[in-house]
């Protein structure tokens, strides 16, 4: 009987298997065909990018293709994000996530959007207008305070931030920027989203997460250190977030907790609160 049952249960795996080595070969094929091709649009994880957009480079465009482009992030979002939450969103890119949770929750002036680099705002316009989908944008950055930062280009946009990356910096601009705890108890979200180079150590120790329940975060130890992370990630669970280990991908984590358990600020030192 239980051979019956494994042989059954072998049956029903294969298809899939089957599904996925197919779906592999289909996107490996595009990705070798894609200088004949020149598709202008093209869809990952249910979200349709503009693919020829001027700051996407080869391996940007093959990763969209392949599906691994913020594939952790979407993992996490696709198991975690439900039509009950609201989102505040620190460093968009090219607007994958923002649409992503735009169409999950089904409103898109309860996804709070902020992304400074102002290379990528017509980018996301277009990539918004593709999907018919309306996030709450904002052009400027998030810190301990409003008025305006120090932003550094790099040549890749995925590698642009308030910190810079170590020897890719082109040049630096000055950049408007909304302070993080008044976006927090303007929009009051349940879940945050940041992806900001770095910038995660300067916001979140201090901050009052009063509304935050859960947490996608991408950190950056190859910017700011393994240290600095390590003592974000712990301020957090002092306020009642528990690390989710098998949501973690890559350097993305995710931390969520429970209602209960919210209403706590990250302690900063010598009593700073962030803003």
């Amino acid at each position: 009987m239980k051979q019956g049952q494994a042989r059954a249960g072998k049956v029903r795996h294969k298809p899939r298997k089957l599904r996925r080595i197919l779906d592999r070969l289909v996107r490996e094929w595009q990705v070798a065909t894609l200088k004949l091709r020149r598709p202008e649009i093209a869809e990952t994880h249910g979200v349709k990018l503009w693919l020829t957009a001027p700051v996407l480079g080869k391996g940007h465009r093959h990763q969209i293709i392949r599906g691994e482009y913020e594939a952790a992030e979407i993992s996490i979002l696709d198991a975690t994000l439900t039509p009950e939450d609201s989102v505040l969103e620190l460093g968009a890119g090219i607007g994958l996530t923002s649409i992503f949770c735009a169409k999950r929750i089904g409103d898109g002036t309860k996804v709070h959007v902020l992304e400074a680099n102002p290379a990528l705002v017509p980018v996301l316009e277009r990539n918004f207008e593709l999907n018919g989908v309306r996030p709450d944008f904002h052009s400027m950055a998030a810190a301990r305070e409003s008025g305006e930062v120090e932003f550094a280009l790099d040549r890749s946009y995925t590698s642009s931030g308030l910190h810079g990356r170590p020897s890719g910096t082109v040049e630096r601009v000055r950049l408007p920027a909304a302070g993080f705890q008044e976006l927090l108890d303007r929009y009051r979200p349940s879940y945050l989203i940041m992806d900001i180079e770095g910038g995660e150590i300067d916001l979140l120790p201090g901050a009052d997460l009063a509304s935050v329940r859960k947490i996608c975060l991408e950190v950056h130890p190859e910017i700011v250190g393994d240290a600095a992370i390590s003592d974000v990630v712990a301020g957090l669970m002092a306020t009642g977030f528990q690390l989710h280990f098998s949501r973690n991908r890559e350097n993305v984590v995710y931390m969520e907790r429970s209602p209960a358990a919210a209403g706590a600020s990250i302690g900063a030192p010598d009593g700073a609160r962030g803003a």
